[in-house]
């Protein structure tokens, strides 16, 4: 009877998909250098496994369930308990601001969702080393953002509002999208912060643009995974 040779390195994936999940599993199983050890569709089960178990690379996907911690939050915990875990982030999701914020929060590299299997098998092949794994496209943009954008701190600049996605966003403009997500209208907005109605609106169209948000109705659909 033949027996599966001993892997080289262990992964493990949350994903709230019970078919991504399947395939995930099943892929992995016809490697011969990589073994999952687990996959979770929720946070708090994932959380409770490596308070007993070890994984070489987490496969994390950042939107999760409504109700479940996702996100930059959950990043942050992760970083914070698991510090030598090697995170994959993989996600539909392309904004660079998110994907910048989530880089310098520890996470060791990002995948699309779309790509194939073999590809995602190779960025964990990297990640698995210790070492970066981040598509071109992804790098080029990360690349051109304003240097302001890609400094991990912003010494002496108040407008930076480190509470939000990361410090992606100034204090103006989390400021003016919290408002709105209250049920502001943008001109009651303008009153309030006795600015100009263009002003406001170009605030808010920033923010949006940062979060990669396309839509009024996206914003609201998101407010809880974005500002926790």
């Amino acid at each position: 009877m033949q027996t599966r040779a001993q892997p080289d390195f262990s992964v493990v994936l949350l994903d709230d998909h019970p078919m991504i999940r399947y395939s995930f599993e099943v892929a992995a199983n016809k490697r011969h250098d990589v073994a999952c050890v687990a996959s979770f569709s929720h946070s708090r089960e994932l959380m409770y496994w490596l308070s007993f178990h070890h994984a070489d690379v987490l496969v994390l996907d950042y939107m999760l369930a409504d109700g479940d911690l996702d996100g930059l939050s959950l990043i942050r915990q992760l970083r914070a308990r698991y510090p030598a875990l090697n995170i994959l982030l993989c996600s539909s999701m392309e904004s660079v601001a998110v994907i910048r914020s989530a880089l310098l929060l520890g996470v060791k590299g990002y995948i699309n969702k779309r790509v194939e299997m073999a590809a995602l098998f190779d960025a964990i092949r990297v990640l698995a080393t210790n070492k970066l794994w981040i598509p071109e496209n992804i790098s080029i943009a990360l690349s051109q953002l304003p240097e302001r954008k890609r400094q991990n701190r912003y010494p002496g600049n108040p407008e930076i509002e480190r509470g939000d996605i990361g410090g992606v966003l100034t204090s103006r403009e989390s400021e003016v999208l919290r408002f709105f997500l209250n049920g502001m209208t943008v001109m009651e907005i303008a009153e309030k912060l006795k600015r100009s109605r263009k002003t406001v609106s170009s605030h808010k169209r920033a923010g949006m643009r940062k979060l990669g948000i396309r839509s009024d109705p996206e914003l609201f659909r998101n407010q809880t995974r974005l500002f926790k």
